[in-house]
């Protein structure tokens, strides 16, 4: 099982003073000026590593079978959406309605959500769930936004100078335990580019914003190859 690094240097140990003193903090700063010299990039917290998940139907969810796509990872409750880690009701209307309609442009935008029980334990059952979520949510597809059951580990295990994202504490957090409520950016090479707590309203629209600016990353990166080859 794969363990993630986070990339050396004092971003590093920001991130995870953040992730585990302040989960509602801004992990990542920018600026919205149209300025090309101002343009930001996020930063990059290195290899996910190997993870393998399965669907409902039985698909294989992995980082080959993800590869060239930005995927969004969160954690999904058996409760939900009475009771879940993440702000269900406002990632569908903010974030999935928004990417399911823009599949035609967008189809490299996925979005991955672990079955757990309330304290993060991995379930196997995912047929009440996946009932649910085609019962609430609009044009769902399963396409675009798949529900998998497997270690959460392969992903949140998370761990720099021995601090732990699985084991930080937090009082305000979904059952005191930040990872629960964190979604987690992978770019399209596999690496974690933002985490970000899904628990609010201004949270899943900052995580919002930051899959945008990924999005303009990688389209600076390929204007300037094209220029390049000119």
């Amino acid at each position: 099982m794969a363990t993630q690094k986070t990339k050396a240097g004092r971003g590093r140990a920001i991130l995870m003073m953040l992730l585990v003193f302040g989960p509602a903090s801004l992990l990542v700063l920018f600026s919205m000026n149209k300025c090309e010299n101002k343009f930001q990039e996020l930063g990059d917290y290195g290899n996910v590593g190997e993870y393998s998940f399965t669907t409902a139907d039985g698909k294989t969810i992995s980082n080959e079978s993800m590869k060239g796509n930005i995927v969004i990872f969160s954690t999904i409750q058996n409760t939900c959406p009475v009771d879940c880690a993440i702000d269900m009701a406002r990632f569908n209307l903010l974030i999935y309605q928004k990417y399911r309609k823009l599949q035609r442009n967008a189809s490299h935008i996925k979005f991955v959500s672990i079955l757990v029980d309330e304290e993060g334990n991995p379930l196997d059952d995912l047929g009440a769930i996946d009932f649910t979520v085609k019962d609430e949510i609009e044009g769902y597809n399963p396409d675009v936004w798949m529900l998998v059951k497997g270690d959460p580990k392969q992903i949140y295990d998370i761990t720099n100078k021995d601090m732990s994202l699985m084991e930080a504490r937090e009082e305000n957090a979904y059952r005191g335990k930040p990872w629960l409520e964190t979604m987690i950016i992978v770019d399209k090479e596999n690496h974690v580019r933002m985490l970000r707590s899904g628990k609010t309203e201004g949270m899943v629209r900052d995580l919002n914003e930051h899959i945008s600016l990924l999005e303009k990353q990688y389209d600076k990166a390929a204007a300037k190859a094209k220029e390049e080859a000119k």
